[in-house]
């Protein structure tokens, strides 16, 4: 199977939005959310979970968007009732933290398998 996006499915760069991402979500059925993710594995490594696998605080058994912009969001919306989509999360475990723009090599390594995931999801029907 290609890499083209499937009919219907619109792929954006929400950059560092802030709660800016509602924005993002209003009017969407499905929303498949990539970032870094600390969740304690090796660099490049990616996980697929749901919000309510995740915790905004560190847990043993859930992973952490502790302190970031999307938490601080989905938090506002499930505060505020605000009618949400579905939400599936991949997680990538990065190599380094800071700024930059240049992915590390263990992430830059895996991206192409983090696509054909993305692709996969976005080809699921809801």
């Amino acid at each position: 199977m290609g890499r083209e996006l499937p009919s219907g499915v619109e792929a954006l760069d929400g950059g560092t939005p802030g709660v800016g991402l509602l924005h993002l979500l209003e009017g969407r059925s499905r929303v498949i959310i990539v970032d870094a993710a600390e969740m304690g594995r090796h660099p490049g490594e990616f996980v697929r979970f749901r919000p309510a696998e995740v915790t905004l605080t560190g847990s043993a058994e859930r992973f952490s968007l502790h302190r970031t912009a999307v938490a601080d969001a989905l938090a506002l919306a499930r505060e505020l009732a605000l009618p949400m989509p579905e939400i599936v999360f991949y997680g990538v475990q990065p190599g380094r933290i800071g700024w930059s723009d240049e992915l590390s090599p263990e992430v830059a390594a895996a991206v192409p398998e983090l696509v054909d995931a993305v692709l996969e999801e976005a080809r699921r029907e809801a």
